[in-house]
């Protein structure tokens, strides 16, 4: 493949690869720690996903700024190695059966802190090493790496925990970030500091003007950020916590949940790989059409008896793939050029800000059942595209 001729590309998926084997496996192995330590309350399990997501809040501007202005190297290293320290303290915490509420909720802060920096940053690279006819095709390739590695987590930790336990995945996780550090100090990428002073309250009054800014002159950009942050509010529970629980609660074990999501990211993969030859252009329409598509097919699952959830998956992942590609795409096109990392900043504040809500609202509404949580997320979702198609047609 050509794209692997491009400096630094073969290097930027390859720490990506390892990071996510790792986070995917890390995701399940998470959901189960949680349950297992507040005794399956749905509540405080999505208490904790609130405060997982909460700093970007803060921290995604500041991971946005520092891509536009400062290395990008030392922005995805520093992401990594403070996630590899995390997982270390979550690994040692378990391994001494001292594992609490509050650990886990410390472990997720320091996780989304590391998530903050190097999303922006990862995202803003793809640009400066490619020219704008390749970005498309860099997108999906990057989307076909990221899912073949969200394969192997799941299908790694079904494996590990058949023949070890929990605290074998965290093991395991701990060592998918220390390879992803060690390829990251071979990163050679065109990127230095500038001369911007960093200042937090003018980061934050730059990152408000510019989603005012967007409203009135770039629409569909805003209606792309704004809309899909939405999506996620109602989407983020339903992939990290509703589908674990309501799987558990249907008399499913641990192995089958797994299944679920190497599923979900086997259809992500194949996503990938035909987008570009269905997909000619992205556009903030398609956008969000895509995403009434992606919940539509979630509340046929909700809707559905729990072993049509495995051919259901492998149909959302396909228009998963497709949300995934044409928003970073979308993003990357309709941005102008000094504005990418603070675009993919705001869109990471929100949309992560939203995912915290989400586990806070999706806990509230399981309190009532379960089942009728994933029914009503996953109807605002679909409400939630169609509304963002009209939106996007009457502009154009």
């Amino acid at each position: 493949m050509d794209l692997l001729r491009i400096r630094s590309f073969p290097t930027l998926i390859s720490c990506l690869f390892f990071s996510k084997v790792g986070d995917y496996a890390y995701e399940l192995i998470f959901i189960f720690i949680v349950l297992e330590t507040t005794n399956n309350d749905y509540f405080i399990t999505g208490l904790i996903y609130f405060f997982r997501f909460i700093p970007f809040i803060f921290f995604g501007p500041i991971g946005g700024w520092r891509a536009d202005n400062r290395n990008i190297k030392k922005n995805l290293l520093f992401s990594e190695i403070i996630r590899f320290l995390v997982s270390a303290i979550l690994l040692f915490a378990y391994m001494n059966e001292s594992t609490n509420i509050i650990i886990l909720v410390i472990a997720s802060i320091f996780t989304t802190i590391g998530r903050s920096i190097f999303q922006p940053s990862f995202q803003t690279s793809i640009p400066k090493i490619m020219e704008d006819k390749n970005i498309p095709l860099a997108n999906s390739t990057i989307q076909i790496i990221e899912e073949i590695a969200s394969v192997l987590g799941p299908l790694l930790c079904s494996f590990i925990l058949l023949i070890s336990d929990k605290q074998s995945v965290l093991l395991f996780n701990f060592i998918t970030y220390l390879i992803s550090i060690i390829i990251i100090f071979n990163l050679d990428i065109a990127s230095e500091n500038t001369k911007t002073i960093f200042s937090i309250p003018k980061i934050y009054k730059e990152t408000s003007s510019n989603i005012q800014n967007m409203y009135h002159s770039e629409y569909g950009l805003f209606i792309t950020i704004i809309g899909s942050a939405i999506c996620i509010l109602f989407t983020g529970s339903v992939i990290r916590f509703i589908i674990p629980a309501v799987s558990i609660h249907m008399g499913q074990n641990e192995t089958f949940t797994s299944y679920i999501f190497s599923l979900i990211a086997a259809g992500t993969v194949v996503g990938g790989i035909i987008y570009n030859k269905l997909i000619p252009k992205a556009t903030p329409y398609k956008l969000m059409l895509f995403w009434f598509i992606y919940g539509i097919i979630m509340l046929i699952m909700s809707l559905s008896p729990i072993r049509f959830i495995l051919p259901f998956g492998f149909i959302l992942g396909i228009y998963g793939a497709f949300v995934d590609i044409t928003l970073i795409t979308t993003i990357q096109a309709y941005s102008k050029k000094e504005n990418i990392g603070k675009n993919f900043g705001a869109f990471s504040t929100l949309a992560n800000t939203a995912e915290a809500l989400s586990g806070l609202v999706s806990g509230i509404i399981a309190s009532i059942g379960i089942v009728f949580s994933f029914i009503m997320m996953t109807l605002l979702i679909a409400l939630t595209g169609l509304f963002g198609m009209m939106l996007t047609s009457r502009k154009q």
